[in-house]
């Protein structure tokens, strides 16, 4: 299944998911069957009501998906996690060594964009790059979850595009929170699988696009540490709640200018696309 934010006609902000014939939005079926679910994805991931939200309905009529506007998939997130040259070209590309330990970083909430929203570059930057992510999102709230049952704390995946500053960065490695933190400095969407559709998740290939041009690629399987162990580690002796997102790093990052259009393209999972303007 996959779960998303649309945007109705109406301007009504409603979770919805996707259907061969289209959308389905909660706010249609609390109106069709006089029910009271919650119309934001976080409520829904976080109280565990996906699974109930699709049975009751299954019968409603879709919307056509042109008729609705797909937004970023959560707004308020419990946390955003970056995960920094997790693939050893990247590093390599960046002169940097492969990390002992996954390399983490927060990025607020500001910096969400939905799809087809403009990425904005700042006027204290002459480079910055975007770099095409999956990144998933937790269905429950955990600690010290073992490799093996990573999937069990995990409600889907998705697309993502994370944008750095990186003349900002190479001042000072210090200054990482700062070059990533800017507005409009974190596309994803546009819809989260659910985790029951991911299968063999080290085939997946991910591409940073810029203007129809490949500018990386690479498959989850060349990836430092992989999903399991990723969740593993950033759950260790740390409270990770539900509607967290944590990207898992790129495979390699494309400078970006104000004109460009940039696409994260994921195998089986979705592709992503974002016009870049300046501020």
């Amino acid at each position: 299944m996959r779960w998303g934010t649309v945007v109705l006609p109406s301007g009504a902000i409603t979770a919805a998911f996707l259907r061969e014939d289209g959308v389905v939005t909660v706010e249609q079926i609390n109106k069709q069957y006089h029910t009271h679910y919650p119309s934001d994805l976080e409520s829904i991931i976080t109280q565990r009501l996906s699974l109930d939200v699709v049975a009751v309905g299954k019968d409603v009529a879709a919307l056509p998906l042109e008729t609705v506007r797909v937004a970023a998939p959560l707004a308020h997130p419990e946390r955003i996690v970056g995960i920094g040259l997790n693939y050893r070209d990247h590093a390599q590309d960046l002169g940097e060594n492969v990390p002992e330990e996954p390399a983490t970083f927060i990025k607020p909430n500001n910096t969400i964009i939905g799809p087809e929203e403009a990425i904005r570059i700042p006027p204290v930057s002459t480079r910055t790059t975007a770099e095409a992510e999956i990144a998933l999102v937790f269905g429950q709230t955990c600690r010290d979850v073992p490799l093996g049952s990573w999937r069990d704390v995990i409600f889907g995946v998705v697309p993502v595009l994370d944008m750095t500053t990186e003349d900002i960065l190479r001042k000072n490695p210090r200054f990482l929170t700062r070059s990533k933190g800017y507005d409009a400095f974190f596309a994803f969407g546009p819809w989260i699988v659910t985790i029951d559709e991911l299968g063999d998740w080290t085939s997946i290939v991910i591409e940073t696009v810029v203007n129809g041009v490949v500018k990386a690629r690479s498959d989850l399987a060349h990836m430092t540490y992989g999903l399991d162990r990723l969740v593993a580690f950033i759950t260790t002796a740390a409270t990770v709640g539900a509607t967290a997102v944590l990207s898992t790093g790129t495979p390699g990052a494309a400078v970006i200018h104000a004109g460009d259009v940039v696409e994260a393209r994921v195998t089986s999972i979705g592709t992503l696309v974002n016009p870049v303007i300046g501020s």
